[in-house]
C-alpha cells in the first residue's frame, strides 16, 4: 500500500503533536513530584504551542485527501462504528485541551486549586493535562485503528499497529521535547532524551509483521 502524502503528513503531525505535549505533561508531573527541577510556565505554554501548530498542520493535512472537504463534518456521524469518525471527534477535543492547557500555564494559572493527602498541590494545569493525556492516548487508538482494523491488510490487521504507531508518536514527540528544551536552555534533554530513545527502542521491537506506521512517522 502506497499512502498519499496527505496521509502521511496527517499521521507524522498529529503523532508527533500528541507526543510534544505527554512530554511537556510527564515533565511537569515529574517535577511535581519532586523527581525533575521545577520549570517555568513559559516553557511549558512554548511547548504547547508547538504541540497545537503540529496538531493544526495535521488537520489541514487531511482535508487534502477528502473528496469533498465541505463534507467533512459528515465523518464524525458514524462513530458508534467507523474509527475514522471516532478520531474526527477525539482530535478537536485533544487541540481544545492541548490549547486550554498552554493558555493555563501563561496565564500563569498554577495556584493549587486542592491538595491531595496534604502532599499534592493540585492546580488547573494538572487537571487540564490530566484530561488532555487521557484525549491524546484515544486519540492514538483511534488512528491507529483506522489501519489496523483493515482486514485485508494482514500486515496492518494486528494490535502491534496500535503500539507501532503510538511509540513512534511518542519517540517523536519527546525528541522534540528534548530539543525544545535545549533550545531552551532548560535541564531536561536528558529526561526528554531517554524516554525517546525507549519509545523509538519500543517502537522498532521486531517482529513477524512489517511495520506498517513507520512509513506514516518517518
Amino acid at each position: 500500500m502506497h499512502p498519499a502524502f496527505s496521509v502521511i503528513f496527517l499521521t507524522t503531525l498529529i503523532g508527533a503533536g500528541q507526543g510534544l505535549f505527554l512530554a511537556l505533561f510527564t515533565g511537569q508531573v515529574y517535577s511535581v513530584a519532586n523527581l525533575l527541577p521545577a520549570q517555568s510556565s513559559g516553557f511549558y505554554a512554548l511547548g504547547s504551542g508547538l504541540a497545537l501548530a503540529l496538531l493544526v498542520g495535521g488537520l489541514v493535512a487531511s482535508f487534502f485527501h477528502l473528496g469533498h472537504p465541505e463534507r467533512a463534518w459528515r465523518a464524525a456521524a458514524q462513530w458508534r462504528t467507523s474509527w475514522l469518525s471516532r478520531e474526527v471527534i477525539v482530535l478537536p477535543v485533544a487541540m481544545g485541551l492541548v490549547l486550554l492547557y498552554g493558555a493555563a500555564h501563561f496565564f500563569a494559572l498554577t495556584d493549587p486549586l486542592f491538595t491531595v493527602a496534604d502532599a499534592l498541590a493540585v492546580d488547573a494545569t494538572l487537571i487540564i493535562g490530566l484530561l488532555g493525556t487521557v484525549a491524546a492516548f484515544a486519540l492514538y487508538v483511534a488512528t491507529a485503528m483506522i489501519y489496523a482494523s483493515v482486514k485485508f491488510l494482514q500486515e496492518w490487521h494486528s494490535p502491534l499497529t496500535v503500539a507501532n504507531y503510538t511509540f513512534l508518536g511518542l519517540a517523536s514527540g519527546f525528541m522534540l521535547a528534548a530539543a525544545l528544551a535545549a533550545h531552551q536552555g532548560v535541564d531536561l534533554v536528558g529526561f526528554y532524551g531517554f524516554w525517546a530513545v525507549v519509545a523509538t527502542l519500543l517502537a522498532g521491537h521486531p517482529s513477524r509483521r512489517p511495520d506498517p506506521q513507520r512509513a506514516h512517522q518517518a
